[in-house]
């Protein structure tokens, strides 16, 4: 940090040797006022944390000069004022030539800095194509057994801060970060417990551990894992964990915040996002993004190129920086003043994510992607135009289109889920397009007031009135496979469901909720097929038991086994 605030007041100390030289008999004067700006300086830098990117040393000299520059003249007695011009203002001449030069120096770095300045603004080209994009027609296909959601965020808050009396000292902790992260082959929330203030710090100087919740399961709890870490964000002064990645590495740009990532023994972790800046300009180069990986013990550090890091860190590139990918690429593919003017080509990135606008989302190889839709910029459009998966590793954008183009958009998809729920007041979260037998699907997590799970909700992306609710991610899933096999409208449905006539004796039963109204979903002895009836159509089907006789027509869908009834009679029953 001494030798970053040097450099941040480097043109100060220039003009201050060459007013020494000029002036020798004020060298007091000018040596105070630059230890004292340098320790100004230093403070800033302890404070700001600026990296030693030529642009923002620039800009910090810039400001040093000007503030140093009133003591430089004041100490030289060959500035003059002349009498007034005709405009009225008097008139300035410098017969010093130290003076003239420093402000020509000064002058110079200014426009240097308007130049860098101009550049990051404007330049966004090159940052463009910097991005490592695909694009893709079909997205990957969900396996029908997987659970392609996890809970909330919300949901887990709420149930960490509950566990928070766990903790020893609680009085001095607070909750951290929630970060997503696959652990010994488990999707897992995790949350350091961090310090609640300086004096809390003092007292303590170590935090006892964190928390760790198992991501695809609503009715699991937090545990809490006892690692001690001494390296965090909430410490202070020598153990704050983005000053400690600081120290190390001054001269690479940080993005966003340090955050957690354990091994699969448990031991913690910070990694910290960082890249190096283009030229005299603040531009990030994306396909060079590095990650710093702090061990929050010992406090050693190491860094890496994203893609290269430890096989354990999940997400190297941080959500942050994965929102302004996005921003990126929806925006400048064609300029900045495409952007703003022409909006040729322009896709506007939603921002209903659970972490910066972005939500990470596994695969069932266990790799992390940041999932965000697009639509169209104009102030009436709610449908997508696509959207993408930023591989949390490599940073790989992949753009998927085909299908995904020109329906519902995630604020569509969270306004229909909440739709069926107005009286209970629940509210949408998490929105996540899947490709569910060929059909995108919006899939989304409702939760009440207190931030408590309720609901999934699957709705058909291309048509609102095809969706499906339930408690759980299994039931909602098979529930709306069923829907699409019965509107024959998927790629799957398509070619693999058929019309037939069938009749038999019913083994099993069950009635599942499915918003306002009721699905019965039972199965007939030496029959492998599901079969789905709706309350709505069949007001009697509810009271369906075991070994009733049926007689039915429906549409089965092969892959999924799943049948819609769209002719029903029950014999026993009638």
């Amino acid at each position: 940090m001494l030798l970053v605030a040097f450099f941040c007041t480097l043109a100060a100390f220039i003009m201050g040797i060459m007013g020494l030289v000029q002036r020798p008999q004020h060298a007091k004067l000018l040596i105070g006022v630059y230890v004292f700006y340098y320790l100004i300086a230093l403070l800033a830098v302890f404070v700001m944390l600026p990296s030693k990117a030529l642009f923002s040393l620039i800009i910090l000299n810039v400001i040093s000069g000007i503030a140093y520059l009133p003591f430089l003249a004041f100490s030289s007695p060959n500035v003059t004022i002349e009498g007034p011009e005709k405009s009225g203002r008097p008139r300035f001449r410098s017969r010093n030539r130290g003076l003239n030069v420093a402000a020509a120096i000064l002058g110079l770095l200014f426009l240097t800095s308007l130049f860098g300045a101009a550049q990051t603004r404007f330049g966004v080209k090159p940052v463009y194509n910097s991005l490592k994009i695909k694009t893709m027609k079909t997205a990957p296909l969900l396996d029908k057994d997987a659970t392609p959601i996890a809970i909330a965020p919300k949901t887990v808050r709420n149930k960490m801060n509950k566990a928070m009396s766990t903790v020893p000292n609680t009085s001095y902790y607070k909750l951290g970060d929630l970060q997503t992260q696959v652990v010994k082959g488990k999707t897992v929330y995790i949350a350091p417990v961090e310090f609640d203030g300086f004096w809390r710090w003092q007292r303590a100087r170590e935090t006892p551990g964190y928390f760790m919740i198992d991501a695809t399961n609503v009715n699991a709890e937090p545990h809490f894992v006892k690692q001690a870490m001494k390296y965090t964000p909430s410490a202070y002064l020598m153990d704050d964990a983005q000053r400690v990645i600081y120290n190390r590495f001054p001269g690479w740009v940080q993005e966003g915040q340090p955050q957690l990532e354990i091994k699969d023994n448990g031991e913690p972790y910070f990694i910290q996002t960082v890249y190096k800046a283009r030229g005299v300009s603040s531009r990030i180069n994306y396909h060079s993004l590095h990650v710093v990986v702090l061990n929050a013990k010992t406090g050693a550090t190491s860094l890496y190129a994203a893609a290269k890091a430890p096989k354990f860190i999940n997400e190297s590139i941080a959500s942050s920086t994965a929102a302004e990918m996005n921003d990126i690429f929806g925006w400048y593919g064609n300029g900045y003043f495409n952007a703003h003017f022409n909006k040729t080509g322009v896709k506007e990135p939603n921002s209903n994510g659970t972490e910066d606008g972005v939500t990470p989302v596994v695969d069932k190889h266990g790799n992390i992607s940041y999932f965000n839709d697009f639509t169209s910029p104009k102030t009436s459009a709610d449908s997508t135009m696509g959207y993408s998966m930023i591989n949390a590793r490599t940073g790989t954008l992949t753009y998927y289109t085909g299908k995904n183009i020109g329906v519902m958009d995630s604020d569509g998809a969270k306004k229909i889920a909440e739709k069926e729920y107005v009286a209970q007041k629940w509210t949408a979260t998490m929105p996540i397009m899947y490709n569910i037998d060929g059909t995108p699907t919006w899939v989304v997590s409702l939760l009440d007031s207190t931030g408590a799970f309720r609901s999934y909700a699957y709705i058909k992306a291309a048509d609102q009135s095809v969706k499906a609710y339930a408690t759980t991610a299994t039931q909602a899933l098979d529930q709306y496979r069923v829907q699409l096999a019965s509107v024959g409208s998927t790629a799957s449905s398509t070619t693999n469901s058929k019309v037939t006539k069938t009749k038999g004796t019913v083994e099993r039963v069950v009635v599942i909720p499915n918003g306002d109204t009721q699905n019965v979903l039972f199965a007939l002895k030496g029959n492998d097929t599901l079969w789905t009836v709706g309350t709505a159509d069949y007001p009697k089907a509810v009271l369906m038991k075991a070994g009733d006789q049926v007689n039915l027509t429906g549409r089965i869908n092969q892959s999924a086994k799943t049948g819609t009834v769209e002719t029903y009679t029950n014999q026993t029953f009638k």
